[in-house]
């Protein structure tokens, strides 16, 4: 039993462990000329964990800057667009500001927040816990 269950560890760990870091790939070409051509720049050193659709994107990256240099970064690229910033979240989007939820819908966004999870959910360094997700809808 023993010889069995040492044996499963070995080969097992070593196999869950690198599919964590075969998800921190790098962003799919199709998915990185949707982002340039609707001009949503990635944080220098942002590392792509997952997302990503057809026409449009969803896609989450992570960081090891601090949460409010990426927010500077992404509030000077986009001065125009709107804020919301209500119950935790901060999610920059073009469009109007106020509304709730419906008015970054369906937006072109960019939500920037810490997450110390995202180490252990996508095997990323230990440091790389500022969350940036970037939405691009279809046109």
């Amino acid at each position: 039993m023993k010889r069995t269950m040492i044996f499963t560890l070995t080969i097992c760990l070593p196999l869950i462990f690198s599919a964590g870091i075969a998800l921190a790939a790098d962003l799919p070409a199709k998915d990185v000329k949707i982002l340039k051509e609707a001009g949503i720049p990635l944080y220098k050193g942002a590392e792509f964990l997952n997302g990503g659709l057809g026409g449009e994107i969803g896609a989450r990256f992570a960081s090891s800057a601090p949460v409010e240099d990426v927010r500077a970064f992404y509030k000077g690229k986009f001065p125009a667009w709107a804020l919301n910033a209500e119950y935790g979240s901060w999610i920059l989007y073009d469009g109007k500001p106020g509304g709730g939820p419906a008015a970054y819908m369906g937006k072109q966004q960019v939500s920037v927040k810490e997450n110390k999870n995202l180490p252990s959910w996508f095997g990323v360094a230990k440091n790389m816990t500022t969350e940036i997700m970037i939405v691009v809808p279809p046109k």
